[in-house]
């Protein structure tokens, strides 16, 4: 990988003013991307390095992972930041304040910004030069087919974080976020689309990429689009939108590709293998972007370690990657730091992994009424979560029973990702799975409730202040 020459590549396209706010290239980078060969390298886009090119900080997961209170406020004395009450982010998501006016707080964010640098830096324009660029033209294909991907997958995890969640009858006119393509006019502001206007242009760039017919089965590496990762964004968005049939073939020919589900029984001291996953290479990870490795010093809440967990789980009660002593951040007795004693253990923090379809798949199965095998694909899961000596298939004869024990799975499965934020958000638009949020802190419990406007994140001023149409969405 020439490193160099894809930092030169990004580095100038940056610099042209269609990129201030995340609108069309202009032709000026026409020279350095005159060859198929050059689009293979902006595609090396780095998701796991911390450096100032990456796209690390756009994938954090503290803000929605202390929403829904899988963790803490990161490295936050959470009862002083009770009692002071400032007005801050981490304040209004500590104690689900919406009265605060978070509008006014997001001044920058990453996750917004960083985005829609793909989208427009990497993705469209690759879709924009793939056909002229000179060169080989099924690697041209292959490349425009991995940018469409990659520029669907972005805009369903911004819509996802800016707009609310996909209902079937309401999306039509709810508020989405603007869907940017490449032949964007670089002199008018990005008109928000709708959420139902979003899916379908998500849905028709995994169809286009498809009809390119071009996709690698096996990519290069797991921070570059391949076939497993591409039908499980379809998976996801078919979930979304309600289309469970389908959703459950496209996690099916996901999983046909890459099956490996990480098991915990081989890690010390259930088994003899050392508690460590690498970064990006773990054959679990479809598409891998993470924000860091490790969840180093987040603090897991008292309601996922003592409520959450199962019992026997052996990473919680047998392997103990935390501090060893009284948590020095969260001021709360009890509650659990991850230190990752003993190596790296990195969460795909906010790509796809087998683990995501065979969720998927497990809930297409129950919605669809085939509880058995929803039922086999949870337990098949739980397995390889909890000790042998205690693990105990669990079963339900109801639908609405046997999500309940898909929501508690998954919400361990994805610990530590975006993506519990995500399917909460997605099951709280039926009334049947929408669930009250509830942290308890001295005594004292704080509730989110399914229809509150902290769901939606709000749109930063580096954008808004720009672009007048983006009015916030709650």
């Amino acid at each position: 990988m020439n490193m160099k020459k894809i930092l030169a590549i990004i580095l100038v396209i940056a610099a042209f003013p269609a990129c201030q706010r995340f609108t069309e290239i202009t032709p000026k980078g026409a020279n350095i991307l005159s060859r198929v060969s050059d689009l293979d390298l902006l595609l090396n886009y780095n998701f796991s390095s911390g450096d100032a090119n990456s796209a690390q900080t756009a994938f954090s997961p503290n803000d929605v992972g202390n929403l829904v209170n899988d963790i803490y406020a990161y490295t936050t004395n959470i009862p002083s930041l009770i009692t002071t009450r400032p007005q801050t982010l981490n304040y209004a998501y500590t104690v689900y304040d919406a009265t605060v006016d978070r509008k006014l707080l997001a001044v920058t964010d990453a996750k917004y910004e960083k985005m829609y640098f793909i989208i427009n830096n990497v993705c469209n324009v690759i879709i924009k030069n793939a056909d002229k660029a000179t060169g080989d033209r099924e690697k041209a294909d292959q490349y425009k087919a991995e940018a469409y991907i990659l520029r669907a997958y972005m805009h369903y995890l911004l819509v996802n974080l800016y707009a609310k969640g996909y209902d079937p009858a309401t999306a039509a006119t709810d508020p989405g976020i603007p869907y940017v393509k490449e032949d964007n006019v670089i002199s008018e502001p990005n008109k928000k689309s709708t959420v139902a206007e979003v899916y379908a242009n998500i849905q028709a760039d995994v169809d286009a990429a498809f009809q390119l017919n071009s996709l690698p089965r096996i990519p290069v590496n797991n921070m570059r689009v391949g076939l497993a990762f591409a039908y499980g964004v379809k998976a996801q968005v078919l979930l979304t939108v309600r289309q469970y049939a389908d959703a459950l073939t496209a996690a099916q020919q996901s999983l046909n590709i890459d099956s490996v589900l990480t098991d915990d029984r081989l890690y010390a001291p259930v088994g003899t293998t050392g508690f460590v996953k690498p970064v990006v290479t773990p054959a679990e990870n479809l598409f891998y972007i993470g924000a860091g490795g490790s969840p180093t010093a987040a603090s897991v809440s008292l309601e996922i370690t003592n409520e959450i967990y199962e019992p026997g789980n052996i990473i919680n009660s047998y392997v103990q990657p935390y501090y060893n002593m009284d948590n020095p951040f969260s001021g709360l007795p009890g509650s659990k730091l991850w230190i990752s004693q003993g190596g790296v253990y990195a969460i795909n923090t906010a790509g796809l992994t087998t683990s995501d379809t065979y969720l998927i798949k497990a809930e297409c199965h129950a919605r669809g009424g085939n509880l058995e095998e929803a039922l086999r694909i949870i337990n098949k899961i739980r397995e390889r979560r909890i000790h042998p000596d205690v693990y105990a298939p669990v079963t339900a004869n109801t639908e609405a029973g046997v999500m309940a024990l898909l929501m508690r799975t998954s919400r361990i499965e994805l610990l530590y990702s975006m993506r519990n934020f995500f399917n909460i958000k997605r099951w709280n638009t039926e009334p049947a799975y929408a669930q009250t949020i509830t942290r308890t802190v001295s005594g004292v419990t704080y509730s989110l409730e399914p229809g509150s406007p902290l769901w939606i994140f709000p749109f930063p001023q580096s954008a808004t202040n720009y672009n007048k149409e983006l009015t916030q969405n709650y």
